[in-house]
């Protein structure tokens, strides 16, 4: 990174934990105060981590989404981005930050320990079937973790929530919580399907062949299979809102396993950079 590019990186990391802390100070302690706070400087380190992109893209020339910390970094501000898109028009929802903040939190801690070097792009990369494939991949992953997090909402009930008079005034219809869960996961089921259709036509232009069964590509599909039936099972069959919003967690770890995870255990070609 260069220097402006650290600043910003930095003042991300530093906003988003912070940011997390006074959330966490706001639900234990009922202070409204910090929840506000924690709030505007969520914003702040969204703002960030926009400024570290943009610098970002105009020294390499391409978007910020080619190695691992890139890509991490570009999910964490479509998460940011989706957020406050949904604040301004459900300020109601303003409690979504809480769970929020914490996704975004290990994230930036995650991102921190990977190696923040810009890498060239190669001659297979150097296609604009990559950007499509990238930019839907890390906008869907978000999707799938703003659903977790309306779940994680819903699963701490009904009295809890309301028992935290500082953000009790903020909360949406409970009940509906879900319908905002299954409306995120259509939503994040068809990014992530132009993603592995945008993805074989680039690995076809790049390599010659639309699929190979590599571990990125196997565990994309896995995923996306896995958001079709837990859909499926709830809309033809009825799973309980807990069973399905439990579901919608689990099956996001999926997702960060399958785009960041994958790596770290199998040889695969999609290697970053």
């Amino acid at each position: 990174m260069n220097t402006g590019e650290a600043i910003f990186f930095w003042a991300t990391a530093l906003f988003m934990a912070v940011s997390f802390f006074m959330g966490l100070l706001s639900a234990v302690f009922k202070k409204p105060k910090a929840f506000n706070i924690g709030r505007l400087l969520y914003l702040a380190g969204f703002i960030a981590i926009t400024a570290f992109g943009i610098i970002r893209w105009a020294r390499t020339g391409h978007p910020p989404f080619v190695t691992l910390f890139e890509s991490m970094i570009t999910a964490i501000w479509f998460v940011a981005l989706i957020y406050h898109l949904f604040r301004l028009k459900f300020d109601c929802i303003s409690i979504l930050f809480l769970p929020i903040s914490f996704v975004s939190f290990l994230m930036i801690g995650w991102a921190s320990s990977l190696s923040h070097d810009a890498t060239p792009l190669s001659a297979a990369l150097s296609n604009v079937w990559l950007f499509i494939h990238a930019s839907f991949a890390t906008s869907g992953a978000a999707a799938f973790l703003i659903a977790a997090s309306l779940a994680a909402l819903y699963l701490m009930g009904e009295k809890k929530i309301n028992s935290m008079e500082v953000v009790a005034k903020k909360v949406p219809i409970y009940n509906n919580l879900p319908k905002g869960v299954q409306n995120f996961m259509i939503f994040g089921l068809i990014l992530w399907g132009v993603m592995i259709v945008s993805g074989s036509i680039w690995a076809h232009i790049a390599w010659g062949r639309y699929w190979a069964w590599d571990p990125i590509e196997l565990w994309s599909l896995i995923s996306w299979i896995l958001y079709g039936l837990i859909l499926h099972a709830h809309l033809a069959f009825g799973l309980t809102k807990r069973v399905f919003c439990w579901a919608a967690i689990i099956a996001a770890v999926t997702i960060v396993f399958s785009l960041w995870g994958v790596q770290y255990i199998y040889n695969t070609i999609h290697t970053y950079g």
